[in-house]
């Protein structure tokens, strides 16, 4: 019988990528295949994936009451509804139906927003073990039965971080293996680190010893490097290209990066078959390239992740359809991501044309900039060779605003994009950026218009409001780009990654305009956003058509007298005062009712005006959908 190569290197994705729940993050995957390749094997582990479940079972035995978690929050509220519905977020057979698909993932992510970090200086220095979600991580790792997972054979830890909400629990997780493992040697690599400035670097070294590297840009040659050091008992840092640490004397090096792989050499990725296996819906990644074929954008900073390297390496045609066949036949999956910032139109021809021709039935999904080569024919042969959705950083469509940050395309072609992916029935997701610098308030409500038209053959839309990043041309030279450098004006609440982000103020909009702008954009895409579920609305002249409280997806919790109720599917929230409770009360389970009823309850100007909330807030339904076994009949 064969038996497995004891892993070398034990390869983790901590949380927390909110955004990735339900689905499995390509980095380790991709870094396993290339290890292996090179004879070191590895084992992987998605923690983000178990932090979800964590928190799902947690909120279950403590009866949706979290201490992290305020009672009236939205993540309150998920987390009481989660605790009492959980068939929502699993299939028949246990999988995780809690991905991108699902029409109840994103109140997994709202159960998680609490612990959702955004790393500002404070983590650079010793950490507050006292501090609620810091000891949160600590209780989830403490359950994570590290130590029996971590192999006796295993000598490296790494720890990818791609994204900024993931380093506090890095650190931590770094904390815990050394704990557990003194003997083994812990990197963290990413671009969350690879953003970092030195002093930044230097910082996090000296007060995280149990971080023994940090590989910035490329990972795999100093990974690999690592790793055989590891396995000689050799370790050398300062021989390996890429790589940040401390010395014997605490004094902190930072290494130049040397180029990173072809990636048209690198093997398959080495999806762990287990992890997919718990999923509904698996979707695999595979890597289109690495840079942007544009690569001008003075606001991106995605382009600075690469350095040693040549600015865009992309993916040989032939090659990536046969990596999408040899998936499909391992694994048995038909669904992928193109990892890549933008597709670049002639190789989405070409690749198009390819799984067409080997009648390679996938649908996929990738990320892609309005550029005037992606005309009507194409995107038309794109949605024929199973591109599901394309997700678009069209940001705005003022073409001054546009024309200042270097973007391709202008005003025109953004809507005669919008127009052609329409007709030819190609979703789209669409990024804005409501405040690009220089965007006045009027400006800003003519994009908004601009986009509104399309609203109904848009697939979603994400809102980003602006902030300026140091590693950018932006955050290099504010002045430039109308920007005043100073304590920033925070509407947003977006930021994930202040380490990297520019105190800056653009004196293009007020305070109050910024805010209402960010206000006008958000209500768009929630309501782009929610469209697949369809509330009742009230119609009137209906006084005696029957309704109910949608119970199955609300959360109800009273609260000083009042009642807050929170649709689940909508994300609406609605608070009802304590004199109208008492009216609502015999309906909270479900009951049908009618506006007449109400009125007749307690008259016709306040249960008019209650009946009209409720609706207006998505919290009804139409009766003949019953619930509970109700009679629909009120």
């Amino acid at each position: 019988m064969h038996r497995a190569t004891p892993a070398e290197v034990w390869l983790a994705f901590p949380p927390l990528v909110d955004t990735n729940f339900g689905s499995f993050y390509p980095s380790t995957a991709v870094l396993a295949a290339y290890l292996g390749q090179a004879g070191v094997p590895s084992e992987q582990t998605d923690l983000n994936e178990e932090f979800a479940v964590w928190l799902l079972d947690r909120a279950r035995a403590q009866g949706g009451r979290l201490p992290e978690v305020g009672p009236e929050t939205m993540a309150g509220a998920a987390a009481r509804w989660l605790s009492r519905s959980p068939e929502r977020v699993f299939d028949s057979g246990g999988r995780h139906d809690f991905g991108p698909d699902s029409p109840y993932g994103y109140v997994v992510r709202l159960l998680s927003t609490p612990y959702l970090v955004d790393p500002d200086e404070r983590v650079l220095g010793p950490l507050d073990h006292d501090d609620a979600v810091v000891g949160a991580y600590d209780a989830f790792y403490a359950q994570a039965d590290l130590r029996s997972r971590i192999g006796e054979e295993v000598s490296l830890v790494g720890v990818s971080v791609p994204m900024g909400p993931q380093l506090l629990p890095a650190l931590l997780l770094a904390e815990h293996v050394k704990s557990l493992r003194p003997d083994v040697r812990v990197v963290v690599g990413g671009p969350a680190v690879s953003l970092m400035d030195a002093a930044d670097l230097d910082r996090l070294l000296t007060h995280h010893p149990h971080i023994d590297c940090v590989v910035r840009f490329d990972g795999e040659h100093p990974l690999l490097a690592l790793a055989e050091q590891t396995r000689r008992g050799d370790w050398q840092p300062a021989l390996v290209s890429g790589a940040s640490y401390a010395d014997g004397e605490g004094v902190t090096h930072h290494n130049a990066p040397a180029p990173g792989p072809d990636i048209n050499r690198l093997p398959a990725p080495l999806y762990p078959r287990k992890a997919l296996d718990r999923l509904a819906a698996p979707a695999l990644a595979v890597t289109q390239a690495r840079g942007c074929y544009w690569g001008k954008c003075d606001y991106c900073d995605f382009i600075e992740l690469y350095d040693g390297s040549p600015p865009f390496r992309g993916r040989h045609p032939d090659g990536f359809v046969d990596e999408l066949a040899t998936l499909v036949e391992e694994f048995g999956v038909s669904r992928f991501t193109f990892i890549t910032e933008s597709i670049p139109p002639a190789f989405a021809r070409r690749v198009c044309r390819a799984l067409i021709d080997r009648k390679l039935r996938i649908t996929w999904n990738s990320f892609a900039m309005v550029d005037r080569r992606f005309d009507r024919e194409l995107l038309a042969l794109m949605a024929e060779a199973g591109c599901e959705f394309l997700v678009v950083g069209m940001e705005t469509t003022i073409t001054r605003v546009l024309k200042l940050v270097h973007k391709s395309a202008d005003r025109e072609e953004n809507l005669r994009f919008l127009r052609d992916a329409r007709e030819v029935g190609l979703p789209l997701i669409v990024n804005l950026i409501p405040d690009l610098p220089t965007t006045t308030y009027d400006e800003a409500l003519r994009a908004l218009d601009d986009v509104r038209d399309f609203a109904g053959s848009l697939l979603s839309v994400s809102v980003f409001p602006f902030e300026a990043t140091r590693s950018s041309n932006v955050g290099r030279d504010p002045e430039q780009f109308g920007l005043t450098v100073g304590p920033a004006v925070q509407t947003s609440g977006q930021a994930q990654y202040a380490l990297n982000h520019l105190q800056n103020v653009d004196p293009a909009m007020t305070r109050e305009q910024r805010a209402d702008v960010h206000r006008r954009y958000r209500e768009f895409a929630e309501e782009v956003n929610s469209r697949g579920y369809r509330p009742a609305r009230a119609a009137a002249g209906r006084p005696d058509e029957a309704f109910r409280l949608a119970v199955e997806d609300l959360d109800v919790l009273e609260s000083e007298g009042a009642v807050v109720c929170t649709n689940m599917r909508t994300r609406e929230q609605i608070r009802v005062p304590s004199k109208a409770v008492r009216i609502l009360r015999p309906y909270l389970d479900g009951a049908p009712f009618t506006m007449r009823q109400l009125t007749e309850r307690a008259g016709e100007r306040v249960g008019g005006a209650l009946f009209s909330n409720l609706t207006r807030a998505g919290m009804l339904t139409e009766a003949a959908k019953g619930a509970g076994g109700h009679d629909a009949r009120p």
